[in-house]
């Protein structure tokens, strides 16, 4: 199990001013084992607060309790595993009528701002995950060319290799197949030649 319990707030609300202060009030009681920061996955709001601190002060003040409840209720979640980055200035309480009417229920003026904060949000995650993609992608097509260009000398070396020995090759055989003689046959030709007009001066 988890050494800390995280109370998640739902994108782009945070708690009011009022909420802030009540919680305060259980510092005292969770020794002070407790810090705002932000979900690392999403940037949400979150409360992270020592697991056997929590658990206690739940069981023994119904205050403490009342007031997670109340989060819970508004859209809040608990969990107990979650990659956390400890940030006091993630903490922007709200007013204490930004999140619901006197009615009770969530007004339809902050039902809009948190749609649009939460749509924000959303767009900006998705331009960086653009700008990171491109970034991934150029990187590779640099990479790519790199090792292109560290083996295209060897290439040419290879290349010029193969002409060479193709195009000694080409002249053997065409040496060969000319019908030419070869020194050979001409050093017995001309032998030859000695030898009959040496039998013809002896006969004179």
């Amino acid at each position: 199990m988890s050494s800390y319990c995280y109370v998640v707030f739902p994108p782009g609300k945070q708690p009011t001013v009022d909420e802030v202060r009540e919680f305060q009030q259980f510092a005292g009681a969770l020794a002070g084992q407790y810090a705002w920061g932000a979900a690392r996955n999403d940037g949400r709001l979150t409360l992270a607060i020592d697991a056997a601190s929590y658990q206690h002060v739940r069981r023994i003040d119904a205050g403490f309790t009342k007031l997670i409840d109340r989060w819970e209720r508004h859209g809040c979640e608990s969990v107990d595993h979650l990659p956390f980055v400890k940030n006091n200035a993630a903490l922007k309480p709200a007013p204490s009528h930004a999140w619901y009417a006197h009615d009770g229920r969530e007004s339809v003026h902050t039902r809009r701002q948190a749609d649009q904060v939460a749509g924000k949000e959303l767009a900006a995650k998705e331009a960086v995950a653009r700008s990171l993609l491109a970034v991934e992608r150029t990187l590779a097509q640099y990479a790519l060319l790199q090792r292109i260009a560290v083996a295209v000398p060897y290439l040419l070396i290879a290349l010029a290799a193969a002409l060479t020995v193709g195009t000694g090759f080409y002249v053997r055989e065409r040496l060969l197949s000319s019908g030419r003689e070869s020194r050979q046959e001409v050093i017995e030709r001309e032998a030859g030649g000695e030898g009959e007009s040496g039998a013809v001066m002896r006969s004179r």
